[in-house]
């Protein structure tokens, strides 16, 4: 295996995992949800800068790296 099919089969885990955390929370009212733990971490400064920071990793692992553009 490629670290490519790696790399992609860890994002498909990841999706995965937020999918089964949708179905359970939307199933118990008392778990937290993703909007609620959004707005918890974007309620500070340093909780803003580390998902802007977050997303940008993603984004460029995913999207820039990934689509053999500089390569």
């Amino acid at each position: 295996m490629t670290a490519r099919v790696i790399t992609l089969a860890g994002y498909a885990v990841l999706l995965g995992m937020g999918v089964l955390w949708w179905i359970t929370t939307s199933r118990r009212r008392s778990l937290v949800t993703l909007p609620l733990l959004l707005a918890r971490v974007t309620s500070s400064r340093p909780g803003r800068m580390l998902l802007v920071l977050a997303w940008a990793w993603l984004g460029w692992h995913l999207f820039a790296r990934g689509s053999g553009a500089f390569e």
